[in-house]
């Protein structure tokens, strides 16, 4: 997700950008849909047409609009969020983790990430010369330079607003009803292991897609000022999807096979399995 803050002139003004989107969307012939809630509204689009087929019926951007929590020189500030992912077909029902999880994996793609990347900047450029809306730019902007370094260093605990927190928290809240429900011999380990396995994988593609979105910006960034060209651009999100992804997902099967070894050597100590279960569980989890 990328965030673009503006200045909040008036308490009218997420409305009105609001609106301005959803006209800006429906001018380009997009089919739009919009929610409001009580601070922040959510707006998604997809692309009618040829488009549409190319990228897929249900490919979406999405947007949410918010009061920010910062400010700059003491004015008020919002901010526009946007994401991509899948079309929500009941948006007015769907959780808030839902909305910004869904079909996260089918985003890292080229052609998907250069599309975001195209509309974000025509929807902030419509948003600054049509709808009259300043954006709060940095001082540096246009500084960015180039790092020549390909090995992608990463953190799987990086730092996340609360939005995105709040979505991790939903799915692991799930993820605790299932181990609840089958301590309590409500599913068996057969429904347990199906399920959680979902569960764990939204997870697990949101949290990835944080760490691709937080580094495609970069390039993106680069990109839009002229120090990568397309194809530059589309190899360095190519070669980055594959390494961050790959890393991480890696490194996140470790965690969970080390916690999970404890617990069978704590069940195996306490009598609750046999040796033989516990041999058979371990060369599972290879």
């Amino acid at each position: 997700m990328a965030k673009n803050y503006f200045i909040l002139n008036s308490n009218q003004d997420l409305e009105k950008a609001y609106q301005a989107i959803i006209l800006w969307f429906k001018g380009q012939l997009y089919e739009v849909e919009g929610i409001k809630q009580d601070t922040y509204y959510l707006i998604q689009a997809r692309k009618t047409g040829t488009i549409r087929t190319l990228l897929g019926s249900n490919l979406a951007f999405k947007i949410k609009i918010y009061i920010s929590s910062e400010s700059l020189n003491g004015k008020k500030e919002f901010v526009i969020e946007t994401g991509r992912g899948k079309w929500i077909q009941n948006i007015a029902g769907a959780s808030f983790a839902s909305i910004f999880t869904a079909g996260l994996t089918i985003w890292t793609g080229i052609a998907m990430a250069g599309w975001g990347l195209w509309l974000e900047n025509q929807l902030i450029s419509y948003l600054e010369k049509d709808a009259n809306f300043v954006r709060v730019k940095p001082k540096e902007e246009g500084t960015i330079k180039e790092s020549n370094n390909t090995d992608y260093v990463y953190e799987i605990n990086i730092e996340k607003n609360s939005d995105q927190q709040q979505i991790i928290n939903e799915l692991q809240t799930e993820i605790d009803k299932l181990e609840i429900a089958f301590t309590d011999e409500i599913l068996t380990e057969e429904e347990f292991v199906r399920k959680k396995a979902i569960l764990e994988k939204q997870l697990d593609d949101y949290e990835v897609n944080l760490l691709i979105e937080e580094k495609v910006k970069k390039l993106q960034d680069a990109f839009s000022q002229g120090i990568l060209d397309q194809i530059e651009y589309e190899k360095k999100v190519h070669d980055l999807e594959a390494n961050v992804r790959e890393k991480f997902l890696t490194q996140r099967k470790a965690e969970r096979n080390k916690t999970k070894i404890v617990k069978l050597k704590e069940a195996l100590k306490n009598g609750i399995i046999t040796q033989q279960e516990f041999d058979r569980k371990i060369a599972q989890l290879s």
